[in-house]
């Protein structure tokens, strides 16, 4: 299930580039506010936490060196799961004042509306960056490198990481599979938060294979951490991509 909130501040402040730690913190307590024993279970949930979100989406913007301004003042926030729980909690957690705080910015929600299922995949694009990692042997022990899809390890990881949630989501074997090619991307280098960088890369590919496992993907994330706003993608219908292989940027 995905959730489409139209948000709205009045103070129009420029919302910083790394913004993802305060979405996800703003989602937390949302849901604690209604259900602090599922929310603090989420949390300390050491596995996978089975959703996602889209970085602010802001259509009327001026780009700032320190953020993003928006000249009316809207943004959109996308949040999606296969967990029902999950967003009945938030949903309900939403409903209780009408705001969402990122950071010291408050958004009051205009509208909200919950979005059909694309019926089929075709090409996905990103709404926040898909991260992956792998732990490398070094002289000083195994060290995690992040990857980029110049990596061949990159491919590998994005379809054994989707396989793997959807097993331990439904607790059964997956034996569908996926495939998927990079049309294009872009490098970018994420703050989490004071000291914690990642990078990660925005992208946009075609796939084809088993729709109920794509689907899984498209509802809880591309890759790893999710719940902290990787790896949210859109479904999109575009004449000028189909069956044309852009050249990637590296």
């Amino acid at each position: 299930m995905r959730i489409e909130l139209e948000l709205k501040t009045e103070n129009f402040k420029v919302i910083p580039y790394n913004h993802q730690y305060y979405l996800a913190s703003a989602i937390y307590d949302k849901i604690r506010s209604v259900n602090p024993t599922y929310a603090d279970r989420l949390h300390n949930f050491q596995n996978f936490k089975f959703f996602t979100f889209s970085l602010l989406q802001v259509k009327k913007r001026v780009i700032r060196p320190e953020g993003i301004e928006t000249i009316d003042g809207k943004a959109y926030l996308y949040v999606s799961s296969p967990n029902s729980e999950f967003i009945e909690n938030f949903v309900e957690g939403l409903l209780e004042d009408g705001k969402l705080r990122v950071g010291s910015i408050e958004f009051l929600i205009n509208k909200a509306k919950i979005l059909s299922l694309p019926k089929k995949f075709d090409i996905l694009k990103t709404i926040s960056p898909i991260y992956l990692k792998t732990m490398l042997e070094t002289e000083e022990g195994l060290k995690t490198y992040d990857l980029l899809p110049n990596n061949s390890k990159f491919y590998e990881n994005l379809k054994n990481n989707l396989k793997k949630k959807y097993e331990l989501f439904y607790n059964e074997k997956c034996d569908a599979d996926f495939e998927f090619e990079i049309l294009k991307y872009r490098p970018k280098r994420m703050k989490l938060k004071e000291g914690v960088y990642c990078r990660c890369s925005e992208m946009v590919f075609k796939v084809w294979g088993d729709y109920d496992l794509i689907k899984f993907g498209y509802e809880c994330g591309f890759g790893e951490k999710n719940s902290m706003g990787f790896g949210m993608v859109v479904n999109i219908e575009d004449k000028n991509l189909k069956n044309k292989k852009l050249k990637t940027k590296i």
